[in-house]
C-alpha cells in the first residue's frame, strides 16, 4: 500500500527544506507525534506517538541536492501487544519549487496484512495529512 499526499506553501522550498529535513524534531510540527530523541546509532531516532507505541526508525535517504528525506522503520522491534506487524515501511518528503513558495510531497508506503488495509490507510492518511497540515500551519504563521 502506497499513500500520498502534498501541500503547497508560501515559503521557500529552500527554508520548508531546512526545516523538515531536522529529522529528530518532527513532534514540533507532527501532530501524532509526543517526541523525539537521538537513537541508538547516528541516523536513527525514537519516535513516541501520542497513540502511546513507540517506534525506531532510521533516515534511509537524505538528499539536500534532491530535497529528498527518506525513512524506514528498523526491522525486528517489539510491538505493544495486538500491534500488527508492518513490513516495508519507507515514509518519504519530497519538497520542490513552485511559483515564489514550495510544495512538499509526502509519502508513505508500508505492507499491511489484507484484513487491516482499510484501517491501515485512514490511520496512515490521517498522519499524512495531520503532519502536512501542520507543516502549512507553521509556515503560514508569519
Amino acid at each position: 500500500m502506497k499513500l500520498s499526499q502534498s501541500v503547497e506553501l508560501k515559503a521557500p522550498a529552500a527554508e520548508v527544506w531546512t526545516f523538515i529535513s531536522d529529522f529528530y524534531n518532527f513532534h514540533a510540527w507532527q501532530p501524532h507525534i509526543e517526541s523525539t530523541a537521538q537513537g541508538p546509532a547516528k541516523g536513527e531516532r525514537i519516535v513516541k506517538m501520542k497513540r502511546g507505541n513507540t517506534i525506531l526508525d532510521r533516515i534511509a535517504v537524505l538528499d539536500n541536492e534532491k530535497r529528498t528525506l527518506a525513512y524506514e522503520m528498523v526491522p525486528n522491534q517489539d510491538l505493544p501487544p495486538g500491534a500488527p506487524k508492518l513490513e516495508g515501511f519507507l515514509a518519504t518528503f519530497v519538497v520542490g519549487e513552485s511559483g515564489a513558495g514550495s510544495k512538499v510531497e509526502y509519502s508513505i508506503a508500508v505492507d499491511v496484512p489484507s484484513a487491516i488495509q482499510e484501517m491501515a490507510e485512514k490511520g496512515i492518511g490521517s498522519d499524512i495529512s495531520g503532519a502536512l497540515q501542520g507543516l502549512k500551519d507553521k509556515f503560514e504563521e508569519a
